[in-house]
Parts: structure tokens; C-alpha cells; sequence
């Protein structure tokens, strides 16, 4: 009897001949994904926000944006995260979703909230309250959700057809 059949009056299932379709089936094609999405959380201190601009600026790499388009949403990132860690909840999130023609970057505080920040003699008027007006001037829409767990700043930024799956 050849090696590759079963006889028939033994119980299990038969043995297909290594070489047929049954065997080897067609591969599956991969459809690539209509979006792509990662999410951080870090403790929401001011030290931090240089930590989320560098994963964020290495994600949107892979993900192959434009120079142009990463540093604008690097710059969203940095300024949404730096009032995350300032208005003081215990932890900020950062979500990243990359779909067809737009990126949304939504970063949120989280926790107990702290007692408002007054403002000091020493605060540059350079250095602060132009944050939300940047990411306004660069984003196609922003919204801003509060509740009492925390607050969420979500940032739309066109972008031209990225690969987040290519890698």
C-alpha cells in the first residue's frame, strides 16, 4: 500500500497525499489594516512629556508620516501632554490612531485633579497659555471632553496615506 493513503477500515482520518490543495491550502492574503493605534500611560509629572514626544516621534516614523506631518503632531503631543502633567492628575495617556488621511491624538489626564496652579512672577508669557492655540492652528479639529475622571483633548491632523502596517 503507498505511504501517503489509509486503508480504509482503520478509524481516524484518512491520509491526504502531501502534494494536493487539500494539503498545502492557498495562502491567505492579508488585507493591511484602515488603521493603526497604540496608547501610553505614563505618571503625570512634567518630567514625562519629553518621554511622550519620543515614542510619539518614533511611532509616526514607523508608521512612515512625512517629516512635516510627524513634527507637527510631535508638537501636539508635546503641548497637550505638557498641560496633562501641569494640571496635576495622578496619570496622562497618550492614543495614537492613524486612519486613512488623519491622525488623532488624544491625550487625557487622569485621577484625582490637583488644586489649580496659580500662576507665578516667574512664568515666561512665552513659555505659557499658547499651547492649545498651536495645536488649534495645526489640527483640522480639536475637541475637549471633561467629566470627573479626568479630561481628554482629542486633535485631528490631516495627513497624506501612511503604512503604519509596512513594518
Amino acid at each position: 500500500m503507498p505511504p501517503d493513503t489509509a486503508p480504509s477500515n482503520l478509524p481516524g482520518p484518512s491520509r491526504v497525499a502531501p502534494w494536493t490543495d487539500a494539503a498545502f491550502p492557498a495562502p491567505r492574503t492579508r488585507t493591511p489594516p484602515r488603521s493603526a493605534k497604540a496608547q501610553f500611560t505614563l505618571p503625570a509629572q512634567e518630567v514625562l512629556v519629553g518621554c511622550l514626544r519620543r515614542i510619539a516621534a518614533d511611532l509616526l516614523s514607523r508608521w512612515h508620516l512625512s517629516d512635516a506631518e510627524r513634527d507637527a503632531a510631535v508638537l501636539i503631543v508635546g503641548e497637550l501632554a505638557a498641560n496633562a502633567a501641569l494640571h496635576g492628575r495622578s496619570e496622562m495617556s497618550l492614543c495614537l490612531t492613524l486612519g486613512p488621511g488623519a491622525l488623532r491624538i488624544a491625550v487625557g489626564d487622569h485621577g484625582d485633579p490637583a488644586p489649580p496652579r496659580e500662576p507665578c512672577a516667574t512664568d515666561d508669557p512665552d513659555e505659557h497659555g499658547r499651547g492649545l492655540t498651536l495645536v488649534h492652528a495645526l489640527s483640522t479639529r480639536v475637541d475637549l471632553h471633561h467629566d470627573d475622571h479626568g479630561t481628554w483633548i482629542l486633535a485631528c491632523l490631516a495627513v497624506a496615506a501612511a503604512r503604519p502596517w509596512a513594518d
